[in-house]
């Protein structure tokens, strides 16, 4: 594991990638970033398989969590990096006090461990791939089974 003393330039980018993607994107809304941040290329691969291609469909995914969550907030936990490739463990928090992904409003809190593995590539995030375990989600909006196990 580099330590921040190890990080040559490229690494450092790429942590500072990951880091404005999170506070000014996420946290911020500042959508009109999303170009400055992430390649034309970009591809995601979030929990279930959903695949998204372009900073225009990731816009679209960002937009309804904070549509969903008005107090949407990420926080990163714990960072590491090889050359160009970045991974870090986030928490996900908000009051879900809006339409998110064709459920309306519950007024409860989520608290979702995430993780999320980055690749940069010209200066930008060119890839991710996160995974957070969407049975615990549902059961936070109280939208999960019963205690016999988490949704599917």
């Amino acid at each position: 594991m580099n330590t921040t003393s190890d990080i040559s330039a490229s690494e450092h980018t790429g942590i500072t990638l990951v880091r404005r993607f999170v506070d000014e994107i996420l946290n911020a809304g500042r959508f009109d970033l999303l170009t400055e941040i992430v390649h034309p290329d970009y591809r995601y691969e979030g929990p279930g398989g959903e695949r998204l291609d372009g900073p225009d469909e990731l816009a679209l995914l960002l937009a309804g969590y904070r549509a969903g969550f008005s107090d949407f907030h990420v926080s990163i936990t714990s960072e590491i990096h090889d050359g160009d490739r970045v991974a870090a463990t986030m928490t996900m928090t908000g009051t879900h006090d809006g339409e998110f992904d064709g459920v309306p409003p519950t007024g409860r809190r989520i608290d979702i461990p995430v993780a999320v593995f980055s690749t940069v590539a010209g200066g930008r995030i060119v890839a991710e791939r996160e995974f957070y375990d969407t049975g615990t989600l549902l059961a936070q909006l109280g939208l999960g089974n019963d205690e016999s196990g988490p949704a599917s």
